[in-house]
């Protein structure tokens, strides 16, 4: 509902992204995740707690009493406007919208099924290794490669697993559903990030439990969504910094349930096997 007191005295504008089109009242308002407001973080603000932003039509259009053309803004649509509130900030007004090109996921220099790259190692821990150090794992550091790897060992089991993350995990916690070596969570309030490994790997011709494809789709997530930690885990220097930083951006565990020690004491572990630890031991 337009706010009536407000005279435009104090416009403040927004661009942001379409991310729900399906209005419950049927008058085209959609929902907008507004940069520089909403942050892309889906837990933090999920997209059902965004306010719905009435469209402009053309004055061609009736506008009155569900007569006339609606605005078709389709989800991921570009948009600009208003706020009807000013500086409150919760009474949207889309303008219009701004035409652009949509990249597929598949588009971040991703093999297909077709042309599948060759995990080297005896164990998942040494694939994991391997794959994240290489240019097409995203050519970490050890140490951060490290980090991400004794997080996997606490998500997936490894003490229960001879030792070796399980890309086969399921979580232990009644109706979480959680899935394989990062604990991907199905709910809708975690961002239905099992559901995204599942599409992942079907568009990239793998079966979702396999360790290529979760390697992969960490990657994948990693480069596509900002507030997982990319840019904060490419500066960590040490293993216990990246294992941190991978842990409360990535994995997001219930502090209580952390186990950050456990995570620390698993990446260090694989550091020091793959002998990298011992070379920089010595070189002190």
């Amino acid at each position: 509902m337009i706010d009536y007191d407000y005279y435009g005295d104090t416009i403040r504008w927004f661009l942001g992204v379409v991310v729900d089109n399906n209005d419950p009242i049927k008058l085209d308002r959609v929902k907008v995740r507004i940069h520089g407001i909403h942050t892309e973080d889906t837990l933090a603000i999920p997209d059902a707690d965004l306010p719905w932003a009435q469209v402009c039509i053309p004055v061609t259009e009736d506008g009155s009493s569900g007569l006339g053309g609606n605005s078709r803004l389709k989800n991921r649509a570009q948009v600009f406007g208003i706020f009807l509130d000013g500086k409150d900030s919760q009474l949207p007004l889309v303008l219009g919208s701004i035409p652009k090109i949509e990249t597929t996921r598949n588009d971040v220099n991703e093999p297909t099924g077709d042309n599948q790259l060759t995990l080297d190692g005896n164990t998942n821990i040494e694939k994991a290794f391997n794959f994240f150090i290489s240019p097409i794992g995203g050519s970490f550091t050890p140490q951060q490669a490290c980090g991400m790897i004794g997080n996997f060992c606490v998500e997936s089991g490894a003490s229960a697993n001879g030792g070796d993350i399980n890309p086969l995990a399921k979580s232990g916690f009644q109706d979480e559903n959680s899935f394989g070596i990062a604990q991907w969570n199905p709910a809708k309030a975690a961002g239905e990030r099992f559901k995204q490994l599942v599409n992942y790997s079907a568009r990239i011709g793998l079966n979702y439990n396999t360790i290529e494809a979760q390697l992969r789709f960490v990657k994948f997530e990693l480069e596509t969504s900002a507030f997982l930690g990319l840019g904060q885990l490419r500066k960590a220097e040490t293993v216990e910094e990246a294992t941190i930083v991978f842990q409360d951006k990535y994995e997001r565990p219930n502090k209580a349930l952390a186990h950050t020690k456990q995570r620390i004491a698993f990446a260090q572990e694989t550091f020091n096997k793959l002998g990298i630890g011992s070379i920089e031991e010595d070189a002190i």
